[in-house]
């Protein structure tokens, strides 16, 4: 990623603006914040967004690309007000909110103005809270072979679940296996698993 990665050099001008409004879902990570042009690229992009459904911010801390938490938090939190999902593990929503007790986290993400607040939580699951629910589900183990991907894998079946329509319950379950069953594989992009899958373990172990 040295001297700079490709997707850190995204400016306005490579923005499509109307595919950004009309998405059905904008994936946008914390990563993107840490560098000009891409920062700017970002809030350009979050401004004719406007909020729109499913307007999704991966939390995303990577300390190599930040001076510091406070550099990092000084960028992740006025962007929050401009998503409606958010989604991190302790650690990156302790610099984005400060906290790192699952349930306070979620709802600090939640007072900021994000819809949907998810917090991975590593061997003790995932917490999912909006306004009105809160949904905590059990990790699904398995043999770690390798991690790359697992995060990915996570946030497609997350995409995947909302767009479906999904309740709360059934994205974070549904997710939770899909990142896990990645990690139990040695490939990375071609280790994501099918639909079919994945609904095979939640069978299985419901």
């Amino acid at each position: 990623r040295e001297p700079k990665a490709p997707d850190l050099n995204i400016d306005d001008a490579q923005l499509d603006l109307a595919a950004v409004r009309g998405a059905d879902v904008l994936w946008l990570t914390a990563t993107g914040l840490t560098q000009e042009p891409s920062r700017s690229a970002h809030h350009t992009a979050l401004a004719a967004r406007d909020r729109a459904r499913h307007t999704v911010l991966d939390l995303d801390y990577r300390p190599m690309f930040w001076s510091g938490p406070a550099a990092a938090s000084e960028q992740i939190e006025p962007v929050l007000g401009q998503v409606t999902v958010a989604v991190g593990n302790r650690e990156e929503c302790e610099v984005a909110v400060g906290e790192t007790d699952p349930h306070r986290a979620a709802d600090a993400l939640l007072e900021r103005g994000v819809e949907i607040a998810i917090v991975k939580q590593g061997p003790r699951g995932v917490l999912a809270k909006t306004a009105d629910e809160s949904v905590e589900v059990a990790p699904y183990f398995v043999d770690v072979v390798n991690g790359l991907g697992a995060g990915d894998a996570f946030g497609g079946a997350l995409c995947h679940g909302l767009l479906s329509g999904w309740s709360l319950g059934r994205i974070v379950r549904f997710a939770n296996v899909a990142g896990a069953i990645v990690a139990s594989r040695r490939e990375c992009s071609t280790a994501m698993p099918t639909t079919d899958e994945v609904e095979a373990v939640l069978e299985r172990i419901r």
